[in-house]
């Protein structure tokens, strides 16, 4: 894959994976998960960003980007969605990381990714975090604590 292939699959597939976070956020807050929907839409919000720079590069290094997104399941389990989400972000970890090698020459395009990759972070951490939370309170708990905003 050239650099330009796997900056045009980022775009791809945070575009379609900001689209999954905000359909699964306005089915959380229509539910009443206040919290967890303002969450949830947050990282909707973060991925669409993120898209957004990629294309943004991809523009200044004189190409073309793509409309196109990534399909993703919409999830109406909450407890299925936290361990998509998780599978999701320990699988690319890796990946995103490994690409890091083909942006020696490309300083900008590394810094970019490198930043990716510790809100990749975060958010595997998140989301660790709260399954975890799961088993230590129960599901049934959890969920009255994602009610309230």
């Amino acid at each position: 894959m050239t650099k330009v292939e796997l900056l045009k699959s980022y775009a791809k597939a945070w575009f379609g994976n900001s689209q999954q976070h905000s359909i699964h956020a306005q089915l959380l807050n229509q539910r009443g998960f206040k919290k967890l929907a303002a969450k949830i839409m947050a990282e909707s919000e973060e991925e669409l960003n993120e898209a957004k720079e990629c294309n943004a590069r991809l523009i200044e290094l004189g190409e073309l980007p793509v409309v196109a997104c990534e399909e993703y399941p919409v999830i109406t389990d909450i407890k299925e969605m936290l361990e998509y989400d998780c599978k999701d972000s320990q699988e690319a970890l890796p990946e995103m990381s490994k690409s890091l090698a083909m942006f020696e020459d490309d300083y900008v395009t590394k810094a970019m990714i490198q930043k990716f990759i510790i809100d990749e972070q975060d958010h595997y951490n998140w989301v660790r975090e709260h399954l975890n939370l799961i088993k230590e309170i129960g599901y049934e708990n959890y969920l009255i604590e994602m009610l309230s905003e």
